[in-house]
């Protein structure tokens, strides 16, 4: 059997595929300028039965194209964004991902932007590196004391007075959507900083919310008018779109933050540069942004009071080592005649035999 790999995979789930006897073609995407065209991307799959696809678009045409795949498997929480599950399921064609698999990273990566924006950490640097607060040594700042006291000063122009923040562990942090990420987020801000965290999900039971020491508010603009820090966790669907807007950011006290390493669809569209220019809140941090790359000249770049990063809160190779060991082991499993753990459409499964081929 053939195996084409577009995906960003792991050394050692290069080897097991190759074990299982398969012969894998790895062309992974970040050795590439991007995303195959439509037409490569058909050619590349003619006598192929396995195809991991990553970042590919997989809609019907190339599937139809693709006349042995039999199985599609898609390293991401969320294959939808890849490959046309309705069209993969009429032809039978079962869809592996990878549900939780960037959990940890972006839980991380959302601490970061939340220490770098409430404590002006990236704003610091930033101004360090243009010479705003660079210049002769200062002398002994206490003059007069036991011990010498060496500082940049603490008069009103001195970073000391201009970068002050917040401590975090007398404020309340907000969360929109308690999942796999939402929840790690919540355990590194309690377990980590002592905040308190409250959470909208109309999905999540209160039930399930109460382990983890956060409380269920059931109104979103409740949630904003409570929380010093709100942040996205959300998965873009009908009722998470645009969801977030003028109305929510007014509910925000002015002291508030906003985080988004969610997407940027769950936010009405203009409504964040709104807040921050009317001072409804006191600063943001973005991981993503309506339009990728972000444009040179977004006003969002141009703001002291934001800390932007270019989508890379799932940037570990962690992640990738992740995705491997769980599409590799559900496609181990479909080639020895068993179920896979994670597969978007299970319908397929009565009709897909892999070991038999």
């Amino acid at each position: 059997m053939n195996a084409f790999v577009a995906a960003n995979l792991s050394e050692d789930g290069i080897e097991r595929l190759e074990s299982l006897g398969l012969d894998v073609e790895y062309d992974p995407i970040e050795e590439r300028d991007g995303r195959m065209p439509i037409e490569t991307l058909k050619r590349r799959l003619e006598d192929v039965e396995i195809f991991v696809s990553g970042f590919e678009g997989v809609p019907a045409e190339v599937m139809d194209a693709a006349t042995d795949l039999e199985v599609i498997a898609c390293p991401r929480g969320g294959p939808e964004a890849s490959v046309d599950i309705g069209a993969a399921t009429e032809r039978g064609i079962p869809v592996l991902y990878a549900p939780g698999r960037n959990a940890e990273t972006v839980a991380d990566h959302t601490l970061g932007l939340l220490l770098s924006v409430t404590r002006n950490i990236s704003l610091a640097h930033h101004r360090l590196r243009e010479g705003t607060y660079t210049g002769s040594p200062s002398a002994d700042a206490a003059e007069g004391g036991e011990r010498e006291d060496v500082t940049w000063g603490i008069g009103r122009d001195s970073p000391y007075v201009t970068l002050r923040g917040p401590e975090l562990g007398t404020r309340t942090l907000g969360i929109v959507g308690f999942g796999r990420i939402g929840r790690r987020v919540a355990k590194r801000a309690k377990d980590g900083f002592n905040m308190s965290v409250i959470a909208y999900d109309p999905f999540v039971d209160h039930v399930e919310m109460e382990p983890f020491g956060v409380e269920k508010v059931t109104n979103l603009q409740e949630l904003c008018r409570r929380s010093d820090v709100v942040s996205l966790h959300a998965d873009v669907n009908p009722t998470s779109r645009d969801l977030v807007g003028s109305g929510e950011f007014k509910a925000m006290p002015d002291h508030a933050f906003f985080i988004n390493t969610a997407r940027a669809s769950i936010i009405q569209e203009g409504t964040l540069v709104e807040a921050l220019r009317n001072d409804e809140i006191r600063g943001a941090a973005m991981d993503v942004y309506h339009q990728e790359p972000i444009a040179e000249d977004d006003p969002l770049l141009r703001m002291d009071n934001v800390v932007t990063t270019p989508h890379i809160a799932s940037a570990s190779q962690d992640v990738i080592d992740r995705h491997s060991e769980l599409i590799v082991r559900d496609i181990e499993a479909l080639l020895s005649g068993e179920d896979p753990m994670h597969v978007k459409n299970p319908e397929t499964l009565d009709d897909v035999d892999l070991s038999a081929i």
